[in-house]
């Protein structure tokens, strides 16, 4: 099996079927074991965990205490991630509640409780026998119903609560239960009705009248102990828990990146017909469904090395499940003890509807682990049972579990129900995960989600101790798995940070308080601005570490290249990356050189979830800004800064520039006196860029009195001297397709909106070479709109602090994109993590991981905020009716701390 870290320990397996299903997620809650790994500890260090009622369920329970396997707490549930009310919490029945929080725990296991099965078509089965509680609501004096308290509705309320569309079932064939429902859940997934299943299984004794009603039946062991296949086996004991498991074809998951936990290969149900006595099992039917399930798998006998037996402990049962599981077997073999048997009851006694799912997972683990784990209490095989003639042998003790042949391990489960349903499933550890080309990240993003505050910071701090644990080389798959693979909740927070150590120390600032978790919604309707740099941003190797490590942004980049083919004296890739002779400081190369990067960073943006809903560019900037409002085709854009570039250059080389501070009405008064100098931006209130014939700039800057400073250009831009370039780039602009804008589009030419017949003007786009630009004007349209987060789209930040200058009203978000002499992926990482943080809208996380080769891996599971929510005997007030279900008013939605607890639920089950 594929260990946690993502190291294949096994070869690929031969002869995999599309009718194949893997076990993406698993989760167990079961007696001194809460999670899979103390799973595998219980059962390779043999315990018992069969004992009396623990003291915190005992209350006023008088006379003689029941034994079993018990839950040490069964009324303590978290409502809040499943959106249920504590009103309605204590009147749901605490199996349905223990269930609900394994199934999550099996989901954020296998990784698809978050994005990655958002568009899943998910069924879920839950195993469930009886509703325990039902006495506990009698005694109460609360109705029936009440809360949807009714059996049927325990799958449904959770499929409505995910909004899952497939199937909703529960299933109820007793001791079988919940490897029938596998066996349904296995049936949808080879038609293709579904791309998930889910399947739950519970089982509690939580009153009193079950044990005795139990005891009535003469099914339990006098001796508290579940000894099968021994010669004093006398009974059965009960036991409590939950188990949960996720599916999904076997190839869906190969090529998703699921962690596989192993292979279903085969399954079979039948009933055992009419028998001697209705309770009474039928050997034929049991080798009848044990041959069909191998049929249905299709594999050799004597490649299955361990079946967990259903494992009765009674004298009558258990040669009845080995007679049968030898007639079937012996059809193919006649190769005698080779393989063990063992029953999961001796360690934590009869789950009854969720014994064989239990079952299964125990068979996972062992795979796993390669080891057989021992079946407890046999002294003596039963004296009706002779091993010696049979292919099996008593799991005594832990022994190494070999694979067959150098071929894969495979083992068998049964689960034979009292009524007469029989079901038998075969499984196979996973196949060797295919090869995967990982994209080297110098940068990752780590979401933290859940119901509450406190429940994130203590998340963020149990990520932050398993990243200690992490290679360097797995991060990608933690964060993969926290990102896609996690449920959103109403609270969150996302760090960012250059490898586990930096990501940690994120973290842990969460965990501490010392970062803040945003609640989610603050900013989700505020429009999203583009605001897009000019010339003068360009640098050698801008974009180059974004094109190694993002393969949206590269797929972008590549497509600009392959347009500009035959364009550019120097190929795209190579003028941005590799410019040895400072070709990109030339205006021709510059401004084709800069929009590339911006197309780059837009189609970033958009592939994890950021899209604009305003768009405004400074000069050159407001024809990347056209491009993303939908105004001009990517193919006519390139063009056209190639043209504008060309024209630009070719223009009169005797001017400069000079950014000017000092209000717009200074700046034009000083200009009046200097002939051929004039405004070639209005970029703020206060500052203001002129152009013209290099000596009268110097000149200006000498007397004017204002303070001010040149700027490294090679022409005038916006001046006079651009004036040859206006007609001919018009000529270019009329050659192009121009649509009406698709999203609010502030012109930086005349300070105004464009509408749909500016845009289409050739000469507007020509003007924008010789006229000033109207920066301040447009912004402050932007502003006008209530745009909640504002991202500069550049390789250098250049407009932000002169557009915070020109913002009226709120206070929007600023993030910007590359700079210089950063670490190219980091810059977006931290601003996108600014983005989520700030409430200004959803983030794409599936985008974020698209083609990097990450894939799911195991990380702590949700740290549930359990709180005790029990049924209790209404209150009456004088004068009053008296209610007819518990007075909570607490909404876990809006519960942020452990302390608020509910104490009037005072009674234990």
């Amino acid at each position: 099996m594929q260990s946690d870290d993502g190291d294949t320990r096994i070869r690929a397996v031969p002869g995999a079927r599309p009718r194949d299903v893997a076990v993406v997620g698993a989760a167990v809650r079961l007696p001194t074991a809460g999670s899979l790994t103390a799973f595998a500890d219980l059962l390779v260090e043999g315990r018992d965990t069969v004992g009396p009622l623990p003291e915190s369920r005992r209350g006023d329970t008088a006379g003689p205490l029941p034994h079993a396997s018990f839950l040490d707490r069964v009324d303590e549930f978290d409502p809040a991630p499943f959106r249920i009310s504590a009103r309605e919490a204590p009147l749901i029945d605490p199996q349905a509640r223990i269930v609900y929080e394994t199934i999550w725990e099996a989901l954020e296991d296998g990784g698809r409780g978050g994005a990655r099965a958002d568009e899943a078509r998910t069924g879920l089965w839950i195993a469930y026998s009886h509703d325990h509680y039902h006495e506990e609501r009698v005694r109460h004096g609360v109705p029936e119903g009440r809360g949807l308290g009714l059996e049927a509705m325990i799958a449904n309320r959770l499929s409505y609560l995910m909004d899952w569309r497939g199937p909703s079932t529960v299933v109820n064939t007793l001791c079988s239960s919940s490897l029938v429902a596998l066996h349904s859940a296995l049936q949808h997934l080879r038609s293709g009705d579904i791309d998930t299943a889910v399947i739950g299984a519970v089982h509690a004794g939580i009153s009193p009248e079950y044990f005795r009603s139990m005891g009535d039946m003469m099914a339990l062991s006098p001796r508290h102990r579940s000894r099968a296949f021994d010669s004093t086996a006398d009974g059965f004991v009960p036991g409590e828990g939950a188990v949960a498991v996720v599916l999904r074809r076997c190839d869906d998951a190969l090529r998703d990146g699921d962690r596989i936990r192993g292979v279903v290969k085969g399954a079979a149900v039948n009933h055992g017909g009419r028998t001697t006595r209705y309770s009474a099992p039928s050997p034929r039917a049991q080798a009848e469904v044990i041959t069909a399930a191998l049929a249905d798998a299709d594999v050799p006998v004597e490649s299955i090395g361990l079946v967990e037996a259903h494992g009765t402990g009674t004298s009558l049962g258990d040669p009845i499940e080995v007679d049968g599981l030898t007639r079937a077997w012996r059809a193919t073999t006649d190769r005698s003890q080779f393989c063990a048997l063992g029953s999961l009851k001796s360690n934590v006694g009869h789950l009854e509807p969720a014994a064989g799912l239990a079952g299964l997972v125990k068979l996972l683990l062992s795979m796993e682990r390669g080891l057989i784990p021992p079946s407890l209490h046999v002294v003596r095989p039963n004296d009706h049972i002779r091993f010696e003639d049979t292919p099996f042998y008593l799991a005594d003790g832990v022994k190494e579990w070999p694979r067959p042949e150098g071929g894969p391990r495979r083992g068998a489960v049964s689960a034979f129900g009292m009524g007469g349903v029989n079901a038998h499933v075969i499984v196979e550890e996973p196949p060797a995960a295919p090869a995967r080309e990982v994209v080297a990240q110098e940068s990752y993003v780590v979401r933290v989600d859940a119901a509450d505050e406190s429940t994130v910071r203590a998340l963020a701090g149990s990520y932050a101790d398993a990243l200690a644990a992490v290679d360097e080389d797995r991060v990608g798959d933690f964060a993969f798995t926290a990102n896609t693979g996690r449920a959103e909740g109403r609270f969150g927070a996302v760090v960012s940070g250059g490898d586990a150590g930096e990501l940690a120390v994120a973290l842990r600032d969460i965990a501490s308080g010392t970062s803040a978790v945003a609640r989610k919604g603050g900013r989700s309707s505020a429009p999203v601005a583009f605001m897009f740099t000019g010339q003068g941003s360009q640098y050698t190797g801008m974009g180059q570490g974004l094109y190694r490590t993002e393969p949206a942004f590269r797929a972008a980049l590549d497509e600009c290249a392959d347009l500009l083919a035959g364009q550019l004296e120097v190929p795209l890739l190579d003028l941005l990356f590799t410019d040895a002779s400072g070709t990109l400081g030339r205006t021709r190369f510059a401004q084709v050189g800069i929009v590339a990067v911006q197309v780059g960073l837009v189609r970033w943006l958009e592939s994890v979830g950021v899209r604009a809903d305003v768009v405004v560019g400074h000069s050159l900037g407001e024809l990347t800004a056209a491009w993303a409002a939908g105004v001009v085709g990517l193919g006519d854009l390139l063009r056209l800064a190639v043209v504008r570039g060309r024209l630009m250059e070719s223009q009169p080389g005797e001017g400069a520039m000079a950014a000017v501070h000092g209000d717009a009405e200074a700046v034009l008064e000083a200009l009046s006196r200097f002939p051929g100098v004039e405004v070639a931006a209005f970029n703020s209130p206060r500052v203001v860029t002129v152009s013209g014939p290099a000596d009268v700039v110097a000149r200006f800057r000498e007397e004017s009195g204002l303070r001010s400073q040149p700027l490294v250009v090679s022409h005038a831009f916006h001046s006079a001297l651009m004036e040859g370039a206006v007609a001919p780039f018009a000529e270019a602009v009329s050659g192009a397709v121009l649509s009406a804008p698709s999203v609010a589009f502030a012109s930086s030419v005349t300070g105004g909106w464009h509408t749909a017949g500016s845009v289409v003007d050739p000469g507007h786009w020509a003007r924008g070479i010789r006229e000033p630009v109207r920066f301040a004007e447009a912004v402050a349209l932007v502003s006008g709109v209530g745009a909640g987060v504002v991202w500069e789209i550049g390789s250098q930040p250049q407009l932000t602090s002169l557009a915070r200058a020109s913002w009226q009203g709120g206070e929007p978000v600023w993030l910007t994109t590359l700079r210089r002499d950063r670490v190219d992926q980091a810059e977006v990482h931290a601003a996108l993590a600014a983005y989520a943080n700030s409430g200004g809208g959803s983030v794409d996380w599936a985008g974020v991981h698209a083609g990097k080769g990450h894939r799911t891996t195991t990380l702590p599971t949700y740290p549930f905020n359990r709180q005790r929510y029990w049924v209790s005997p209404p209150t009456p007030t004088p004068g009053t009716s008296t209610p007819n279900h518990p007075q909570d008013p607490q909404d876990p939605q809006d519960r942020q701390h452990p302390h608020h607890r509910n104490e009037r639920h005072q009674h234990h089950g």
